[in-house]
């Protein structure tokens, strides 16, 4: 991977999912809290999709993903498709957990993982 700053492209990535899986963490449980504010869903929303994007960037076929169908339950629920529940709001914090499970692990090691967790992702 390149270098930038004395960071790889994978450091990078991992800096990204834990900034981002924080906001979504927090953001879901206020959602949790309100879920009738939509507008709680956009900043969740941007970040699932900033995830997807770094994933795909370093190539991480696994967290794109996971972030992928994050980003679209928040869609359906932001156009009122889907109800915002406490089963799918857990389903995202569970999501939100494995995008930081995939990021924590070595770079090298990813692909046994993925194929070891395949059925969670």
């Amino acid at each position: 991977m390149s270098d930038l700053g004395g960071f790889s492209m994978y450091e990078l990535f991992r800096a990204e999912v834990d900034t981002h899986c924080a906001a979504l963490s927090d953001g879901l449980l206020k959602l949790e809290s309100a879920p009738d504010d939509i507008g709680i869903i956009v900043p969740l929303m941007r970040a699932a999709h900033s995830i997807k994007g770094a994933a795909r960037i370093v190539g991480i076929d696994a967290a794109v993903a996971v972030a992928h169908h994050m980003e679209d339950a928040l869609v359906r629920i932001q156009k009122g498709q889907e109800r915002t529940t406490r089963g799918r709001i857990d389903q995202l914090l569970e999501g939100t957990d494995l995008l930081q499970r995939i990021s924590q692990q070595k770079e090298s090691d990813l692909p046994e993982w993925s194929t070891q967790n395949a059925s969670e992702i």
